[in-house]
Order: C-alpha cells, then sequence, then structure tokens
C-alpha cells in the first residue's frame, strides 16, 4: 500500500520537475511562453505516447534483427538501444524547438 502511495508522489513530483527543465529549456532558447497546463500536456504526452511508441518500435526493430536477420543478441539489443536513444533525442529537441 505504502509503495503505491510513494511511486504516485515521486511521479508526481517528476512530472513537475519534467515540466519545469522543459519550460526553463523553452526559454533559454528564446520561444515564447506558454500556459504551463499546454507545457504539462506536451511533457506528458512525450512521455506517455512519445516515447512509448518509440521503445516499441526499437523492441520490434532488436527482434527483427535477432530473429529476421540472425544478429547476435547483444548487436540487435546494443543497435536497438541506440536507435531509441538518437530517435527519443531528437524528439525531444523538436518538441523544445517548436512554437
Amino acid at each position: 500500500m505504502w509503495s503505491i502511495l510513494v511511486d504516485l508522489c515521486i511521479g508526481f513530483f517528476d512530472l513537475v520537475l519534467d515540466v519545469l527543465m522543459f519550460r526553463r529549456q523553452r526559454s533559454k532558447h528564446g520561444r515564447n511562453p506558454r500556459s504551463v497546463a499546454e507545457d504539462t500536456f506536451e511533457v506528458a504526452r512525450f512521455s506517455f505516447v512519445t516515447l512509448t511508441f518509440i521503445g516499441l518500435a526499437c523492441a520490434g526493430l532488436m527482434l527483427l534483427l535477432a530473429f529476421g536477420f540472425g544478429l547476435s543478441v547483444g548487436l540487435s539489443v546494443g543497435i536497438g538501444i541506440a536507435v531509441g536513444a538518437i530517435w527519443g533525442l531528437w524528439q525531444y529537441a523538436q518538441l523544445v524547438r517548436e512554437r
């Protein structure tokens, strides 16, 4: 019971810190300020929708490389993680740069 409450509190504070960091990055890049609600929605959408999609696509890539093309498991996982990290950073950079 307590672990669920602790996880919820940590998740809430993590979202708050992510939004504050996102707003600060946008202001340093000279972007127009938006409301906190809009920024919170964008950060939540990025965290839950975009990163879940990237994770599923990279897991599929790992399976394709390992079972479809016969690469070793270590190499397939390494390529999948590298692609996911680059794709995630690129998406976050686009999110910070958008109007």
